[in-house]
């Protein structure tokens, strides 16, 4: 996919198929969901399953300067119990980004959105028994604000605390960890803000080239209908409000600049454009 002059490669990790929407919004009302049906269709629900899918990928975006690994998925080998379907996966991950002739030490920058399990899983693999980074040429770059949080308040949540304990504090402890904040500069294409509410220091990716601009949103937006009903915030959003309002943000930033708009999970076609509509919005798959 092209941006401007960027380039955007998707890298396949695995999917998630066994979400139930009752379970995972909160807000959910069975016949508002019914009435989005014609616009998730059969690839963002199973109806006979009565589940959300969700893809679990990368972004390798390549700008005139840098190579840049938007979030790391879930990687292998990691003890995710009692997440049965993340725990210790064995998937080609790494072979899908070679396809694209990229190596791990070819990466300049990895980029988290937030410290969920399912976003920093590749930061490190195993080497000699230990936690090791997997882009030894990289510097990761996490939010200081997302940093700060879990390093003073560790989760209850066993997945949320190893994945911190084997995929962050190894990154920091070899040095190539970088904390940034609101309104980073990686370079002059490329700014990074922060939209809490999924986590206390969430943050999203804007991408521009030329008159092009790409909004890497991570979990700000989990599935395609939360552009239809915003105010749907996640069971995994730490403060559902503050999410509701960053969604509302970005949809409509998105909006006013025909910003493309790539959250972390969506499946396929992944990508899309928000419009208004009778003051609602909606998602013009690209």
């Amino acid at each position: 996919m092209l941006i401007g002059d960027a380039r955007l490669f998707r890298i396949h990790e695995t999917m998630i198929r066994n979400i139930k929407p009752a379970e995972f919004f909160p807000k959910y009302n069975a016949k508002v969901f019914q009435a989005h049906m014609e616009d998730l269709g059969p690839l963002h629900y199973d109806r006979r399953q009565d589940a959300l899918l969700l893809s679990i990928h990368s972004w390798l975006v390549r700008t005139d300067h840098h190579l840049i690994l938007i979030d790391s998925c879930i990687g292998n080998e990691k003890d995710r119990m009692p997440r049965t379907h993340w725990h210790l996966l064995n998937t080609p991950f790494l072979d899908n980004m070679r396809t694209f002739g990229v190596e791990p030490s070819d990466i300049d920058f990895v980029m988290c959105t937030h410290m969920h399990a399912d976003h920093i899983g590749w930061n490190t693999v195993t080497s000699d028994g230990r936690w090791v980074p997997t882009f030894p040429n990289a510097r990761y770059l996490f939010g200081k604000i997302e940093y700060d949080y879990w390093l003073k308040n560790p989760s209850k949540d066993r997945v949320l605390r190893n994945a911190f304990e084997d995929s962050v504090l190894p990154v920091v402890s070899s040095g190539q960890a970088e904390f940034i904040e609101d309104g980073f500069e990686l370079d002059e294409q490329c700014i990074i803000r922060l939209l809490p509410g999924h986590t206390p220091g969430n943050l999203a990716v804007f991408i521009k080239s030329q008159e092009a601009e790409v909004v890497f949103s991570g979990d700000i937006v989990h599935h395609p209908v939360q552009i239809y009903e915003p105010d749907w915030s996640t069971s995994a959003c730490t403060d559902p409000c503050s999410a509701a309002s960053s969604r509302f943000k970005v949809l409509d930033y998105c909006v006013q600049n025909e910003s493309l708009l790539i959250p972390a999970h969506f499946c396929p076609p992944h990508a899309g454009f928000v419009r208004r509509v009778d003051g609602h919005f909606v998602f013009e798959w690209i």
